[in-house]
């Protein structure tokens, strides 16, 4: 190779890299500018989400408690129904052991005051 040749080389060579160099470093300012503006965009919609978040975070401890209170008022109508429970089925097991005149009596004792509707009638004739 003559030095001619070696010289044309060479500048072609450099204007080929000046030619990438200054391609990508003046299109490097518009992406950076670009990408910049991408970003703050995104950092925008993060922070609405996370404002977002927090009000739902609140609902969420809101919604916990009164579940908590119905929790605890749950239970204590529970606790009633078994004790009423507990007292029918002692009265049930009372009545059970009574004999053919105590339930008699008893059921004299509790309904008597009410009288019996054959009685009332103003028929003058009976079935």
């Amino acid at each position: 190779m003559s030095s001619k040749e070696r010289f044309l080389y060479i500048a072609v060579v450099f204007f080929g890299v000046y030619y990438l160099i200054s391609m990508y470093s003046s299109n490097e300012k518009e992406y950076i500018n670009e990408y910049n503006s991408k970003i703050k965009a995104l950092e925008q919609k993060v922070d609405s989400l996370h404002y977002v978040n927090d009000g739902l975070v609140y609902k969420i401890d809101t919604l916990n408690q009164e579940i908590i209170k119905l929790d605890s008022a749950i239970y204590l109508q529970n606790n009633k129904i078994i004790t009423l429970k507990n007292q029918t089925n002692e009265k049930i097991n009372a009545v059970d052991s009574f004999n053919d005149d105590e339930l008699t009596r008893f059921f004299t004792e509790r309904y008597g005051q009410y009288l019996d509707s054959i009685k009332k009638t103003n028929s003058k004739t009976r079935n």
